[in-house]
């Protein structure tokens, strides 16, 4: 009788674990779990890496100027004159704060006047380089809102970093070059060697 009853408990525990799962390998269980986590990281590390406003990973290094807004504005260029000093062309950080987007032009060894802008970008980034979008010949750009416009065919670009939003496919492959600026001495400086280098690359 005692025999009897060990085998029914036996028989009755092995059933209990065919629905409860116990006595089972908790390996697959842990693995998914340890993949679920490893995502949750990887995305704290992606996030982690934006910059900290919220803007898209910016192109134009570090903010070296004030933070503004142009939401509900468009501001034109202006023209100025830049001035060569040794192996920068320099433009005033004052004259740049004041009218937030210029155009200047520096001749290259050939004659050519290679077109060049500089605008601060609402997060206080510096950007520096060509003025030209280059399968539409357009020179002049605009700030509105939060992104640089062709003045010429429309096409728009992200502000912070230049990444094609609407407006010509062709010219959208083709944004201004950056030319990484130097700001000494209440200057914005662009290497004379970037500036002979440009070339259109839309040909």
């Amino acid at each position: 009788m005692i025999q009897m009853n060990s085998k029914e408990n036996f028989s009755n525990g092995t059933k209990r674990e065919q629905f409860t799962g116990k006595g089972k390998s908790r390996l697959p269980l842990i693995i998914i779990v340890a993949a679920i986590a490893a995502v949750i990281v990887l995305g704290v590390v992606l996030l982690t890496e934006e910059k900290d406003d919220g803007v898209a990973a910016p192109a134009f290094g570090e903010p070296q100027a004030s933070t503004r807004s142009y939401i509900g504005r468009i501001v034109s260029m202006s023209r100025v004159e830049a001035v060569v000093e040794g192996d920068r062309a320099v433009i005033p950080l004052e004259l740049l704060e004041t009218e937030d987007i210029v155009y200047f032009e520096i001749e290259n060894n050939d004659g050519f006047a290679v077109p060049l802008m500089a605008y601060i970008t609402p997060s206080g980034r510096i950007f520096t380089g060509s003025s030209m979008c280059e399968p539409c010949q357009g020179r002049f750009f605009s700030l509105a809102g939060e992104t640089l416009v062709c003045d010429a065919c429309r096409t728009t670009y992200t502000i912070e970093n230049h990444e094609f939003i609407a407006g010509s496919a062709a010219c959208g492959s083709y944004p201004p070059v950056y030319m990484k600026p130097t700001v000494e001495n209440g200057m914005v400086g662009i290497a004379m060697d970037d500036i002979l280098q440009w070339e259109i690359r839309a040909y």
